[in-house]
């Protein structure tokens, strides 16, 4: 069985029931947390009961001390604007399967620029924040839209540009932490990661980065080179992909600066959730 909801096992859904269970025993489980989420720390830790509840636990932490609850409010991120010229990414309409897509171009990330304008606390920072909106407003749109949960999403990495000199110890540092933080305390949440225009030096860059990545995570990444759009084309249509990328969508503005999805259409548009309450 798969391990997600309506497709679990007589055994998964026993540990599912004995975990939610002691979550809300231990005052840890939060009014947000139903059986969706419940299910990704198990999947995350293979349905190893303890391991899951300690991945859980640790998330939690990381949420006080960051003040995640409340990041959408109160942390600004004036230099938003600069940081997405010097290092291009973006959600940009849906896959196939309703899930939002997420692109990164990192063969134009210009780091120095980059960091004339920002530091690299603040890109987690802010990464986490996008993080919360993702979850909190574009999963529930798409959902409404697609008339079925969506919870992941499909992730485009474009190498075009990019060559071991990219590769810094700064960078290699900025990537594990991200990774680190995708990965403990949003895991489950990619549902394919799509690397396209792999330069010939890829299997040095991708020798650099694979550590970082945990087994079951590496098993949803699909690498191309130059002729991936017949590939792209297999998981989006045309119109949902950028022209610069092979698509037919010209955005007004750019696709990179317009956020296009269901959660800019007000037919889809949804209350966001409770958060932080604990389950009594």
């Amino acid at each position: 069985m798969s391990g997600f909801l309506g497709d679990l096992s007589p055994q998964q859904q026993a540990i599912l029931d004995v975990f939610r269970k002691s979550l809300m025993l231990k005052g840890m489980l939060r009014a947000r947390d139903d059986d969706i989420t419940l299910l990704r720390f198990l999947r995350a830790r293979q349905f190893d009961l303890e391991k899951a509840e300690a991945m859980f636990a640790a998330m939690l932490k990381f949420r006080e001390e960051n003040n995640v609850d409340t990041i959408r409010e109160t942390f600004a991120f004036p230099e938003k604007d600069k940081v997405k010229q010097y290092y291009p990414h973006y959600h940009h309409k849906t896959d196939k399967q309703g899930r939002p897509m997420y692109f990164e171009q990192l063969g134009v990330l210009k780091l120095d620029e980059l960091l004339k304008v920002t530091t690299l606390e603040r890109m987690l920072l802010y990464h986490v924040q996008e993080w919360e909106v993702l979850i909190d407003t574009k999963f529930p749109a798409c959902s409404k839209k697609a008339k079925t949960s969506i919870n992941s999403s499909l992730t485009v990495l474009d190498l075009k540009g990019v060559s071991l000199k990219h590769m810094t110890k700064t960078v290699r540092a900025f990537i594990q932490k991200l990774a680190r933080v995708d990965q403990d305390y949003y895991p489950e949440y990619l549902g394919k990661m799509m690397i396209i225009n792999a330069p010939t030096s890829f299997k040095a860059i991708w020798a650099l980065v694979k550590p970082f990545l945990d087994k079951h995570t590496l098993k949803k990444i699909e690498v191309h080179g130059s002729q991936f759009l017949p590939h792209l084309l297999k998981e989006a249509d045309a119109e949902s992909i950028p022209a610069f990328l092979g698509g037919s969508c010209c955005c007004e503005g750019r696709c990179q600066n317009s956020d296009a999805g269901p959660w800019r259409d007000p037919t889809y548009m949804v209350v966001e959730p409770l958060k932080a309450q604990q389950v009594t």
